[in-house]
This record gives structure tokens, sequence and C-alpha cells, in this order.
């Protein structure tokens, strides 16, 4: 068994800072089987500790819209040649950088292809708009409303499902947002690579298994660490806050005191021990 955990990266202090957060915990967890392939541009490649596995892929520049939503690049690195390298795996995790994984990962391992929880259906209105482009692009929504952007799988099905949702994400950005972003919570363009991914997902997958427990789960829970797999760090003002560890507003806390059974304070106990183990990497710059 061979698994990989798969995020794009560039040479920003904010997504550094959270790649070390990341590999700080999967180094913690000890996983036997568990890689870390990271695709991303070569000043963010060079700067990873070389127990990594880096693939380079430059952003998109076209169409010019693709310049202004640099989030679109986390599936497209999954979409080309480049991606073939992950046939090596038995299951990838596609995910972002602001994740953590807890010894829970270690014995997780679900059947089916897997998603994780998104947010971002608040209303009929975005329900009707996505339920919209589907159709227009005619693929198929089976009924399986926000899922997360973190989605677990046999390579080569998540890799179909980010090429399809590269080109409805395409399609959102060269239409429906081209001269209109929207405003959260409604119809938005900063969140359309979900929307574009939930599309996909049930276009190629039809039936795939939300699984809100062990993925893309609360990083402010005192839930032990134990029954939940995979952390997403979300826009949060409480323990763990991502906001709060990049501005330095847990740095007077010891570690030590921390108890890592639980996720709220696991994240911020990884989060510290990242500056002593990657302090390059932490200063972000």
């Amino acid at each position: 068994m061979r698994r990989a955990i798969v995020i794009y990266l560039e040479n920003l202090h904010h997504l550094i800072v959270h790649f070390a957060c990341l590999y700080t915990s999967l180094e913690y967890i000890r996983s036997p089987d568990t890689e870390l392939v990271v695709f991303g541009t070569p000043e963010a490649l060079k700067r990873l500790p070389h127990d990594c596995r880096k693939i380079e892929f430059l952003p998109l520049e076209e169409p010019p819209e693709m310049q202004t939503y640099r989030y679109i690049n986390s599936i497209a690195c999954l979409t080309g040649p480049q991606a073939e390298q992950l046939q090596e795996y038995d299951y990838i995790l596609r995910t972002d950088a602001d994740v953590f994984l807890t010894p829970a990962w270690n014995t997780y391992y679900p059947k089916a292809y897997t998603v994780g929880r998104g947010l971002y259906v608040n209303g009929d209105t975005v329900k009707r708009n996505i339920l919209r482009v589907a159709g227009e692009l005619g693929l198929n929504h089976h009924g399986f409303f926000n899922t997360g952007s973190t989605h677990y799988g046999a390579p080569e099905k998540v890799c179909d499902v980010c090429r399809v949702g590269l080109e409805v994400n395409r399609y959102l950005l060269t239409h429906d947002f081209k001269k209109n972003h929207g405003a959260w919570p409604g119809w938005f363009r900063g969140v359309s690579i979900l929307y574009s991914m939930e599309i996909a997902v049930n276009h190629v997958m039809k039936t795939p298994v939300p699984d809100y427990c062990n993925l893309d789960f609360d990083s402010i829970s005192a839930e032990s660490v134990e029954n939940h797999a995979h952390i997403h760090c979300w826009h949060v003002e409480t323990q763990f806050s991502k906001y709060h560890f990049l501005h330095g507003k847990y740095d007077s806390i010891n570690p030590e005191n921390l108890n890592p059974g639980i996720i709220k304070d696991y994240c911020l106990y990884n989060a510290l021990l990242s500056k002593q183990r990657l302090p390059d990497l932490s200063r972000g710059s």
C-alpha cells in the first residue's frame, strides 16, 4: 500500500508557513505508507525538505482570467502529463496546504471515493446556479452538494475529477464571473473552484461518499484526534486559527503545556513545533 498527500504550492508567505505545519504533522504521525507530493513553482520547491516528492508546475496563464484566480492551479496540476507520476500510488489525498494529518490517518482506508465538507451552498440561488452550469456543460449532477476541497481515492479517479473540474472552473471564470465577481455568501467567484469540483465529482463518480468526520474537520474542535484523520483550517478567530498563527499571536505559548490529544491543541502543537523543525520555512521568506 502506498498513499500520497498531494498539494500545490507557490512561494507565498502564508502557503509556505501552512506547508511547514502540514509537513510537521505528517512527521508526527509517522505514517508508514504515506508520502507528501508537492506540485509547485521552482521557487517554492527549492525551499522544501528533500524527503518531499517535488513536481514542477507553472501557474496557468491562458485564458487571462486564470492569472487572477490562482486557486485553479491546485487542480490543474493534476490534469497534465506531470500527474502521471501519481499512478505509482494506490490512493491519493488531494487537499490544500492549510491542513493537518492526525494519528487517525494511519488507519483510514475508505473503500469508496471520499470527499470532505464544504460550506459554500448557502441558499437556493447558489444551488440553482450550480445545477444550471452543470446543465449548460452537459454534465450530470446527482445531488451531492457542499463537497469539500479534499478528495481521497484512486489516482486515476481523482485526476479524472480534476480534469472535469478544471474545465468547469474555466467556464465559470470566463462566463459567469468574467465581469461580475458576485459576493459571499452568494454566487461568488472566490469559491468557484469548489463549485467546479462539486459538479465534477457528481459527474465522474456519481455517488461520492462524504466523510465529514474524517476529512476537512474543524481545527477549533476539542474532540479527540483519534476520531478525525484530516483537519482543515477554516476562517476562524478561535484556536486553532491559521491567521493568528501567521501573525504570531500564539508565539508565547509553550507547546509542552498543550494537549495534543485534542484537535485544537494538536494543531497548535504541530504549528509551534514547525517553527522549531523548519525555522526557515516558518519565517515564510
